[in-house]
């Protein structure tokens, strides 16, 4: 198996972490704003499977956010596991 780590112009080979399922690679944000970062991973028989994610590099007070956290929370994608439902601590603001 081979995985890569793409960001931006940048391609990085990424090590598989002894005994798991784990594959890690460091790689310089190259702009602050926001990254597309893709990786791909291909097996012995050369299938290649990808997935991509936004990054938001920088000074998170600088960001424009609303004032309240579900105005900010994400949308279902559920390609992505993320069912669009509140997992965090209630409407009310108390933990668990």
């Amino acid at each position: 198996m081979r995985a890569t780590a793409h960001l931006e112009w940048h391609n990085v080979s990424m090590n598989r972490v002894e005994n798991s399922q784990v594959w890690e690679a460091s790689v310089s944000a190259p702009k602050e704003d926001l990254n597309f970062l893709l990786v791909s991973i291909e097996d012995v028989r050369g299938k290649i499977a990808t997935d991509e994610i936004r990054l938001v590099i920088g000074d998170r007070e600088k960001r424009e956010h609303l004032e309240r956290a579900q105005d900010n929370a994400l949308e279902a994608w559920q390609n992505h596991g993320l069912l669009g439902t509140q997992l965090g601590p209630n409407k009310n603001g108390k933990k668990w």
